[in-house]
């Protein structure tokens, strides 16, 4: 690490930063919700809580709504009007996968014709990101996402006593130089960083047994595998990994009328490729009814489908659908079993 590169600031100064971007923007940070980690919005400073292991909802929702207006229509005049609901907005407490995770998904929105919706949120939100340690789901070592260097303003590493910070944009240094009085961190500070980074880096207890380079050919090789069906068995379309995925981008759009029959809205709901009735056709017709083909083709959209257009993996190791699966199917077992399955052929 260069020295030059890198600030110090004080627990005082931590919450003077805090405190000074509630007074100015829509803040929002990791909390205690329930005894779990969890982002919301907070008003005080006592309420943000900087959390080591990954929170159960990513932050996505702040940038891709489960629900949103597109636009306003009046089927009388025949007329419509866009709706973008945009505000300057902060985020706290996100984690280097989930950082890579945004950045997949500014990609995805900027994709083809441009999301407005998106991207005019993307615009005006500030990204702080805190480093963290991994609990027995992360696996963000092994698809190269435990650290991060850009897609965030300011990134905090805790020290014994305050914070060494990183800037990713100007935004972040004038956040930085007028809220805080930071100082060019020292070599002890920088050492302390280093070394908490080597601990993580061996504190992994999940890890993927092929080079991440490896995991789009190991799937493509997969199809016919005999994990689907047992899986597939298993498992309760619930969907419940696709709501928690912080690369999960499907939607659907419903035309919603008024009871007055003359106005409606278009809105935007989240959708998941887990649920029976997402790849359903007109005469109840449906490509992929089975749940060991959802299964199968929700893992090759994290590890293959995706890569040869936007040259990365989509799963970015942050353990959340094992996290959250009522019935323990676990993303890295399967992806090692594969992996094994792979290496006898």
């Amino acid at each position: 690490m260069d020295n030059k590169k890198y600030a110090f600031i004080t627990e005082k100064d931590f919450k003077g930063l805090v405190t000074g971007l509630i007074k100015e923007y829509k803040v929002f940070g990791t909390i205690k919700k329930d005894g779990f980690p969890a982002f919301a919005g907070i008003t005080s400073f006592d309420e943000l809580e900087l959390f080591q292991s990954p929170t159960h909802l990513s932050a996505k929702e702040f940038l891709f709504p489960q629900r949103e207006t597109l636009l306003k229509f009046n089927i009388q005049n025949k007329t419509h009007e866009p709706v973008i609901e945009s505000g300057e907005q902060v985020i706290i407490g996100m984690h280097s996968c989930d950082i890579h995770a945004l950045t997949l998904m500014d990609r995805v929105f900027a994709a083809g014709t441009p999301d407005p919706n998106y991207l005019s949120r993307r615009a005006k939100t500030i990204i702080i990101g805190t480093e963290c340690f991994p609990d027995k789901f992360c696996f963000c070592k092994s698809v190269g996402t435990m650290t991060v260097e850009e897609g965030f303003d300011i990134f905090l590493h805790k020290l014994k006593k305050g914070f060494l910070v990183r800037t990713g944009s100007v935004k972040g240094e004038e956040i930085l130089s007028r809220l805080t009085k930071s100082r060019p961190a020292a070599f002890k500070e920088i050492k302390e960083v280093e070394a908490l980074q080597k601990v993580k880096e061996g504190s992994f207890i999940t890890t993927l047994d092929a080079p991440a380079e490896e995991l789009p050919g190991i799937y493509e090789k997969s199809d016919n595998s005999p994990v689907w069906d047992r899986i597939g068995a298993i498992c309760y379309g619930c969907g419940s990994c696709n709501h928690v995925c912080p690369t999960c981008y499907c939607f659907d759009i419903k035309d919603e009328v008024k009871a007055n029959l003359k106005e409606g809205e278009r809105v935007r709901v989240w959708d998941g490729c887990m649920v029976e009735d997402f790849a359903k056709v007109a005469g109840d017709h449906n490509f992929r009814g089975l749940r060991a083909n959802r299964l199968k083709h929700r893992f090759n959209r994290k590890f293959r489908y995706l890569t040869g257009k936007f040259d990365a993996l989509f799963c970015v190791g942050c353990g959340r659908c094992s996290r959250t699966c009522l019935v323990n199917i676990n993303i890295a077992e399967i992806t090692n079993e594969l992996i094994r399955e792979h290496n006898k052929k």
